[in-house]
């Protein structure tokens, strides 16, 4: 289909070469400058979200809480509970039998477990009903796998059903299937879709339907499993989990089961991925050496109710009609900005801590507003009641007078239960915290943009619909002249909500329908370029398709990211699909995309894909539709590319044998190879030219003139 947005490429021969003199929209030494500014301010950026996210998702990489199955894509994942981090609604495919051997070690069976086996086993088919974050879905799993020990797949959530609305049912036969349905519409018509079912599942393929709480259930009652949680399995679960991961350290384990404050902190566990989550979290600290009263002291719990004492009890008598005075609201506004702008400077923080307090007076009745106690009170006064420290910018203690004092709360973990607290205790705070944070991520340096997104991002694990309709969709979709940076923020905001197991599924749904809605195009893209494309490339690749396919903005920036994240060999291979594509501006994305690629060097470097072969093949693929492509702007950034590659193996000779061969096998036998040949030749001999003492180049034109010739 022709492109119908936007001008039509142009199809002038390419007569110009390239980094010599270039032509249409950018000369070299500007192009180069601005790549370089970009490249720098993205690492910048990357840097101050990472320090933001929660550590143990960045210790784990791009698969944390995942483990993939089918093309090894982190996209096709399951939920793997014993990591912390739920993704749902995967790609289908089998799931790998060490991964259901991994789960069957860690896995409490509930009491649905085994009703769910007997129900598969007598019927075929079966419908678990449960919480999001009850544990489900690994039963789902492991039932089906106990009815049908050959195997297991999970079946996509909209792709599966159509399949299984086939007359052949879209089983494979011998083995288990289990699909999720939360949020789905064919959720609310389970029985027209078990009645066909009934036959191709029974005894030879069975299924297992995973859905909320929420689908009713009337017409179901003869297959629904009811999965319930007892209040004790949490307990049992993180013993497990610790059991298994300090097998080695028993002593220690023990300590930490029977720590009378552990148990206290699980009750703040919403899901059973944060159970799995907090025993991974345990289980690194004890192996660094940590004591473990200390470990324990700094968990949820603990926090909780020193963020309770932080931020000041209502007033109480204390004695002849004489009332216990309250935390004053400037107190109180110094102690949220601390949590909010951990680690910047103190003027800043108290700068800021007067700009919301002043938002949080303005709701508050006139007869219970304190005096404003300007000059009765002191920021030491502030600090007494803050829990914090001061440091300088590699994190040595200093005096509050050091010229570049920072604030840091002085325990992980306190911030994020402030803002809990705040949140669900303080409802009238909401709106001035909220408003407040939105002044911030429009007129502040990037530090604090990003700090104030993230938080956003956490208020949103409190109370999504809330923050959802409040902030995220007006930042996503804002036309003012601040658009551009409400829609990073909703993104970064996004990137800290979606390691919340409970919001995964939500996040990649909003990101979905925002992909297809030319308003929110921009933020979806940017949200692809976090962490969320890292989780999930498959996904974000299609999303970003629809995207640039539109015409509206380059996606360059999020591939970038994702490339970068560690899922090189799947976005080569999109974009070899992009630059053979009938859509101009998929072939322009993919011709920027192959030369800003080529810019990264070391772990990243795209020549060190040459040394493999499914990525090479993507690559030459791609290469090869950018040299041949009928925009000569596209040819261009092609030729750029291929003399980076010659450059660096001038710097590392290892590379030149694998140059030189990827360079041979670029022209195809026929018509559509006509004139590679003799252009590569052409500017082998021009950049040896150029560079003078450059012998590289002339190695290569000579192996390739061999290899041609016979």
């Amino acid at each position: 289909m022709d492109d119908m947005t936007g001008p039509a490429p142009e199809h002038e021969p390419f007569d110009g070469a390239p980094s010599g003199s270039t032509s249409g929209e950018e000369e070299p030494q500007t192009a180069s400058l601005s790549a370089d500014v970009e490249d720098e301010q993205a690492d910048h950026i990357r840097l101050l979200r990472q320090q933001g996210l929660p550590k143990y998702v960045m210790a784990r990489g791009v698969e944390a809480g995942a483990m993939g199955f089918g093309s090894g894509d982190a996209a096709t994942t399951m939920f793997k509970t014993y990591i912390g981090t739920q993704t749902i609604d995967p790609v289908d495919g089998p799931v790998r039998d060490s991964d259901l051997d991994r789960l069957h070690e860690l896995y409490i069976a509930p009491p649905s477990h085994t009703a769910l086996v007997k129900h598969l086993n007598r019927h075929g088919v079966a419908v678990l009903r449960g919480a999001p974050g009850s544990g489900r879905y690994t039963t789902a799993l492991l039932a089906a796998r106990k009815a049908m020990p050959h195997g297991v797949v999970k079946l996509d959530s909209e792709a599966g059903v159509r399949r299984l609305a086939k007359d052949d049912g879209g089983l494979q036969p011998s083995r288990g299937h289990v699909i999720v349905g939360d949020g789905r519409a064919w959720a609310n018509e389970l029985a027209q879709v078990l009645i066909r079912l009934r036959d191709a599942t029974y005894g030879r393929s069975p299924l297992v339907i995973v859905v909320d709480d929420q689908v009713p259930v009337r017409d179901l009652l003869e297959h629904v499993v009811e999965h319930t949680v007892e209040d004790d399995l949490r307990f049992k679960v993180l013993e497990r989990h610790l059991t298994v991961q300090l097998a080695d350290q028993p002593e220690d384990c023990r300590k930490l089961l029977e720590h009378e404050r552990l148990r206290d902190d699980l009750r703040g566990r919403r899901a059973m991925a944060e159970v799995a989550g907090l025993a991974t979290q345990l289980a690194r600290r004890v192996g660094d050496g940590e004591d473990i009263d200390q470990i324990v002291q700094s968990l949820g719990a603990e926090m909780r109710v020193k963020a309770v004492k932080l931020l000041g009890p209502p007033p109480k008598e204390v004695g002849d009609g004489a009332r216990k005075p309250e935390v004053s609201l400037w107190s109180r506004a110094f102690l949220l900005a601390c949590a909010v702008l951990d680690g910047t400077t103190l003027s800043r923080v108290s700068r800021e801590s007067h700009r919301l307090a002043e938002l949080l007076h303005g709701v508050r009745s006139p007869s219970s507003v304190p005096e404003m106690p300007l000059f009765e009170e002191s920021v030491q006064d502030w600090l007494r009641r803050s829990d914090v420290e001061f440091t300088d910018r590699d994190g040595r203690l200093v005096g509050p007078r050091h010229p570049e004092c920072r604030v840091r709360i002085s325990q992980p973990g306190l911030g994020e239960a402030i803002m809990e607290v705040l949140w669900h205790d303080h409802s009238g705070a909401r709106g001035p915290l909220l408003r407040w944070l939105d002044s911030l991520v429009i007129r502040s340096e990037e530090d604090i943009r990003v700090l104030a997104a993230q938080t956003v991002g956490l208020l949103a694990t409190f109370d999504w619909a809330y923050v959802h309709e409040e902030l995220l969709v007006p930042w996503a979709s804002d036309k003012s002249e601040h658009a551009e940076r409400r829609q990073f923020a909703a993104a970064w905001a996004l990137e800290r909500a979606v390691v919340d197991p409970l919001l995964a599924s939500r996040v990649r749904r909003l990101l979905w329908r925002w992909s297809q809605r030319r308003d929110f195009h921009a933020c979806a893209q940017t949200a692809y370029g976090t962490r969320i494309g890292a989780m999930f490339p498959a996904e974000a690749l299609n999303n970003l398709e629809r995207i640039t396919g539109s015409g509206t903005k380059s996606v360059w920036p999020a591939v970038r990211e994702i490339y970068a994240a560690g899922s090189r060999p799947q976005v080569l291979e999109r974009l070899a699909d992009w630059s053979a594509s009938s859509r101009h501006w998929l072939r322009d994305d993919a011709a920027k995309c192959l030369q800003r690629l080529s810019r990264f060097g070391g772990e990243r470097s795209i020549t060190d894909l040459l040394k493999e072969p499914e990525p090479r093949g993507a690559l030459l693929r791609l290469t090869r539709n950018v040299l041949l492509s009928p925009s000569r702007l596209h040819r261009e950034r092609g030729w750029n590319t291929m003399r980076q590659w010659v450059e660096r193996a001038d710097d590392q000779p290892e590379l030149e044998g694998l140059v030189a061969d990827f360079v041979a096998e670029l022209p195809e036998s026929g018509g559509k190879g006509d004139g590679l040949r003799e252009r590569f030749l052409f500017y082998l001999r021009l950049w040896g030219y150029q560079r003078r003492d450059d012998k590289v180049a002339a190695r290569i034109g000579s192996f390739v003139s061999e290899r041609w010739s016979m």
